[in-house]
């Protein structure tokens, strides 16, 4: 027995002799003997936003584009169209996730206040819109003649859209390697809104408008800004105004997503209340004016809104304050 123990321990001593022996030779500091691949890729959007808008008027709602908080990116199969990859990164860009492959990248801003985003499923159905507001604007707009026969059907009346920050390449990640990669993918993003100014230049009796509130119509109703195309329905878009009683003329902006192509005419509708509550109108083809290069539409016709008969200065009717009453409430 004795013997047998110190043939087993003479065994395992020589074993572990050997495999030290073994891991003592590999201890040399000259070169790495690790063979396992390094797989590490790091994947970088590095992003330019374009947020200057051209125009003469300044306006806070539509000629100055806010940094977003954050931007979207999607990566989509080349073929299909179908989504692969969903992203969020800061605005100027961040680290991405994504296996390698061919991809079509598109990235817009997260945080617009009107402008709203559906169907990033797909490529082709990523589609940029506004909400719809007929059932509340369309008595106002009910107002207006119609300017001839000719003139298309207005669509849902929509609000204008705010600018949402887009940029689209396609991007192809190579494989894996041993050593550590960095690969940055640079991108522009820029608006696919459209901003326009209009001047209504001649208004008589501007002192007594209470408030003005403008549609245009024959506008996309919407943007595919995945496929890059707009959308064929139609829209009229509403946004207010404010009066400014410092001259006789209007001054504003708005934004579209785009002016129908084609022959369709494009009219804007100004509707003016006076100090008391009456309704003026003003219809006018402004087609022709969208295709000038400063996004510039100018109404130089007079507009006439006559003195209310009981006189005022564009204040707009009120109602006396409460009369105080007190009375006894029993209790029990």
């Amino acid at each position: 027995m004795k013997h047998s123990s110190f043939l087993t321990a003479a065994v395992l001593f020589g074993v572990l002799s050997l495999f030290t022996s073994c891991r003592y030779k590999d201890l040399c500091y000259d070169h790495n003997h690790d063979t396992t691949p390094n797989l590490v890729l790091r994947l970088e959007l590095n992003l330019d936003l374009d947020i200057e808008i051209d125009v003469d008027i300044q306006d806070e709602n539509h000629t100055q584009i806010k940094i977003p908080s954050y931007m979207v990116v999607c990566f989509y199969d080349t073929l299909s169209g179908s989504l692969k990859y969903m992203e969020y990164v800061e605005s100027y860009g961040g680290p991405l996730h994504v296996n390698p492959g061919t991809y079509d990248m598109v990235v817009y801003s997260f945080d617009t206040e009107w402008t709203q985003v559906r169907g990033e499923n797909h490529i082709d159905s990523l589609e940029a819109f506004t909400s719809d507001i007929t059932a509340t604007k369309a008595p106002q707009f009910a107002l207006f003649p119609r300017k001839d026969t000719t003139e298309t059907a207005p669509g849902p009346i929509i609000y204008t859209p705010d600018h949402l920050l887009v940029t689209s390449k396609r991007v192809e990640i190579p494989p894996y390697s041993i050593e550590e990669q960095v690969i940055t993918v640079t991108a522009t993003a820029a608006t696919i809104a459209e901003t326009y100014s209009f001047e209504v230049q001649n208004i008589e009796g501007i002192e007594y408008v209470s408030s003005v509130e403008a549609f245009i119509t024959n506008q996309a109703r919407a943007n595919y800004f995945g496929r890059e195309e707009l959308c064929t329905d139609p829209a009229t878009i509403y946004f207010p105004m404010e009066v400014n009683r410092t001259g006789n003329s209007i001054k504003s902006t708005f934004n579209t997503f785009g002016k129908l192509p084609g022959e369709i005419r494009s009219y804007l509708n100004i509707l003016m209340i006076d100090s008391e509550g009456k309704a003026h109108t003003r219809v006018t083809d402004v087609t022709e004016q969208f295709g000038d290069s400063l996004h510039t539409i100018v109404l130089k016709d007079t507009i006439v809104i006559p003195a209310p008969s009981a006189g005022g200065g564009g204040i707009a009717p009120t109602v006396e304050e409460w009369e105080e009453v007190n009375r006894d409430v029993p209790i029990g």
